[in-house]
């Protein structure tokens, strides 16, 4: 017969509480504990960071050609941006092959080692760099229940409270100060708010961050053997101290104090825990209504569907038949039978005025099969009063009204020709009527074109009103007037560049002869469209993306298009003169016979873009990427290229004369018959040129003409004298 035992009280030899005269247990686990906090921080980050840099890395300098964004990078960046205040311009939509893979890596990477760190914690209380430096996380009454596993809940309301707290609170503070939407801030308030949750750790008296309180856990320092695993039923109340680092210098502890009544007693091996029945109330804690939780909870479910849902059908049951009788009489009266002009023009306003969704089409289809210019002009003024609403029939008969008239014959385009300027005078006066409020307004495929001629004369005049977050894709907007339009708006944030900003899409529409002079165009998207002697002088189109378009003989004088995209952008006898470029990307766009003098093209790229025969002189061209550019026969009098890449660029027959070459890259630059100074002939003489001597300058002094191409003697005599550096400098000249 097994016999019955109480346990005798098991102790833990720990060493002393200081390291050889160094730190105190106290220090050395907070200082661990730091440590351990930043190498987890540092690994997490790196498993992202890394990457996300090596495939920015390919993705700026690889030639290779790009493919889709792979699905799950899209959907986490199209996540991330609003709350992080990311413009939608800036998102990435196509990448070269090897960016994707390790983008895609860098979404893995820190999920698999957060999982592995987390399933280390649950099951053995320590992740890789606390078991590096002698840490442990146990459950705080561990030694009472005899295990030292976490579980999961535990390790995840810890992990939680102490990376997710500081995160919103730091997210929070970032949002509402004048940091937003700088990320850099957002990382240093993100650090700040951690290591402040950490040390809360140092001024409780138990050495517990409140995390720890949370998750019911302590962090225990190991030195010279293992973490106790059993209950020491003669301990007293310093004990709990140790685990900390608080206890006394020297000896020998029990480390926990005993559950009140809480007896063990051994049979055969097995250690069985008998509790009274006022103890193990306390210990289990009352449990009768929790019985009947699932059952409330699905009663309180059930109740809020229900009002839901009534409240749904109460908003979608159509009005009653007193309502009806309206809708049908004022139709009667719209009808061909009614007896009047006046009473149709009355029905028709009235309707307008009703507000029931059913008016809409009714008068949209009544404009679209009347000939009565009178009857036109009340359907206008009605369909003007429903506002927004009307715009997508409208719309559809805009589109219906321009196939008629390209297939019907001219002696029957009369009436259709009334008709579609009906529908483009009451689509431009619900624009002016709700200007400012117009966002992701969809316009796309409308003909609002401009017609000269009688009887359907039109011009879309819209001059500073807020048309702001309107998309336009494919519309027909020659000849249309902007003067002063806004195109962009901050959004509800007020600050500008951030995923909530309006911005206004043009991509593929027809602006041929447009004027957008001074209009606010920041962001705007005009991908492939025509704007060809379209007018944007003075407008601020910072970061609009002009790539594939056709701006031909446009103007864009004095416009600020900093950072702008004209990747393959025609721009053919385009005047830019002083306009703002810098930063823009002109990759391959065709700059032939641009005037750009006085243009400011700081650090623009305009590597293999066609500027033959422009004119830059006293352009700004200060650390430019002109690699393989074409700028033959160009006037680049008085023009800036200091720091320019020229690499492999066509000078021939360009006139340098003046222009400023300090620090560029002259490698493999075709210089066959370009100009760096003028000769001068004398008056009395036609034949024969007498060349001056050239004034000195420090225009070339110290530029590498060495790897240049194509020099020839008169030129490089004049390289020499000048202070460039050639090899065949010093021999001859």
């Amino acid at each position: 017969m097994a016999q019955t035992s109480h346990s005798q009280p098991i102790s833990a030899q720990v060493s002393t509480a200081r390291i050889e005269g160094r730190l105190s247990a106290t220090r050395s686990l907070a200082l661990r504990r730091l440590v351990a906090w930043g190498l987890e921080v540092g690994l997490l980050v790196s498993s992202a960071a890394l990457p996300w840099a090596l495939g920015e890395a390919v993705r700026r300098h690889s030639e290779a050609e790009t493919v889709p964004l792979n699905p799950a990078v899209t959907l986490v960046q199209g996540a991330i941006a609003q709350p992080l205040g990311l413009s939608r311009q800036r998102l990435v939509t196509a990448v070269p092959p090897l960016t994707n893979v390790v983008w895609f890596s860098a979404l893995v990477l820190p999920v698999a080692l957060a999982g592995s760190q987390i399933h280390s914690l649950v099951t053995r209380g320590k992740t890789w760099p606390k078991a590096w430096l002698g840490l442990q996380v146990v459950a705080d009454g561990y030694s009472r229940l005899g295990h030292s596993s976490l579980g999961v809940s535990a390790a995840l309301k810890r992990e939680l409270g102490r990376w997710g707290l500081p995160m919103v609170v730091a997210y929070g503070l970032w949002l509402g100060s004048g940091a937003f939407p700088s990320l850099p801030w957002l990382g240093g308030l993100a650090l700040a708010g951690s290591l402040g949750v950490g040390a809360t750790g140092q001024v409780s008296r138990s050495r517990r961050a409140w995390y720890d309180y949370l998750a019911g856990t302590r962090v225990l320092l190991l030195r010279g053997g293992q973490v106790p695993s059993r209950y020491s039923p003669g301990a007293d109340a310093q004990d709990n101290d140790y685990l900390n680092g608080q206890g006394s210098a020297k000896g020998t502890y029990a480390l926990t104090t005993p559950l009140v009544g809480l007896t063990t007693e051994e049979y055969g091996g097995l250690t069985a825990i008998v509790l009274s029945p006022a103890d193990s109330a306390e210990v289990l804690g009352p449990r009768g209504w929790r019985r009947h939780l699932p059952v409330i909870s699905a009663l309180a479910g059930v109740v809020v569907l229900g009002g839901l849902g009534a409240l749904w059908l109460d908003r979608r049951l159509p009005a009653g038949n007193s309502g009806d009788a309206l809708f049908l009489a004022l139709v009667e009266n719209l009808s061909q039978n009614a007896t009047s002009f006046s009473d149709r023009q009355a029905a028709a306003l009235a309707l307008a005025s009703s507000q029931d969704p059913r008016a809409v089409p009714l008068l949209v289809d009544m404009l679209g099969q009347t000939g009565d210019p009178s009857l036109l002009d009340t359907l206008q003024q009605a369909l003007v009063t429903l506002g927004p609403p009307a715009i997508p029939d409208l719309q559809r008969l805009n589109l219906a009204l321009a196939n008629d008239l390209m297939a019907l014959p001219p002696e029957q385009r009369l009436i259709p020709q009334l008709r579609q300027r009906t529908v483009k005078r009451t689509l431009a006066k619900i624009l002016v009527l709700h200007s400012g409020n117009l966002n992701q307004l969809d316009l796309s495929g409308t003909n609002l074109s401009y017609v000269l001629e009688s009887p359907d004369a039109f011009t879309l005049m819209l001059e500073s009103q807020n048309l702001a977050g309107i998309v336009w894709q494919n519309a027909v907007l020659s000849g249309a007037r902007f003067r002063k339009a806004t195109f962009f708006d901050p959004g509800a944030d007020g600050r500008i560049d951030t995923f909530d900003d309006w911005i206004t899409d043009f991509s593929g529409s027809d602006l041929t002869e447009a004027s957008l002079v001074a209009a606010q165009l920041r962001h705007a998207v005009f991908r492939n469209t025509s704007l060809l002697r379209a007018n944007l002088s003075n407008s601020l189109a910072p970061y609009a993306d002009f790539s594939g378009a056709n701006a031909s003989s446009a103007w864009l004088i004095a416009a600020d298009v900093s950072y702008g995209r004209f990747d393959g952008t025609s721009l053919v006898g385009a005047d830019l003169t002083a306009a703002n470029l810098s930063h823009a990307s002109l990759i391959a766009a065709r700059l032939r016979q641009a005037h750009l003098a006085g243009t400011r093209l700081l650090s623009a790229n305009l590597s293999q873009a066609d500027l033959s025969e422009a004119n830059l002189s006293e352009a700004d061209l200060t650390g430019a990427n002109l690699r393989q550019a074409n700028l033959s026969n160009s006037w680049l009098r008085g023009a800036d290229l200091s720091q320019a890449n020229l690499e492999q660029a066509d000078l021939q027959g360009s006139d340098l004369e003046g222009a400023v070459l300090t620090g560029a890259n002259l490698a493999g630059a075709n210089l066959a018959e370009a100009r760096f100074f003028t000769p001068e002939r004398s008056p009395g003489d036609t034949f024969v040129a007498t060349v001056a001597e050239p004034e000195a300058n420090n225009a070339l002094v110290g530029v590498d003409f060495s790897k240049a191409v194509n020099l020839r003697a008169e030129q490089l005599e004049y390289v020499c004298r000048q202070g460039g550096i050639h090899p065949n400098c010093g021999a001859e000249f």
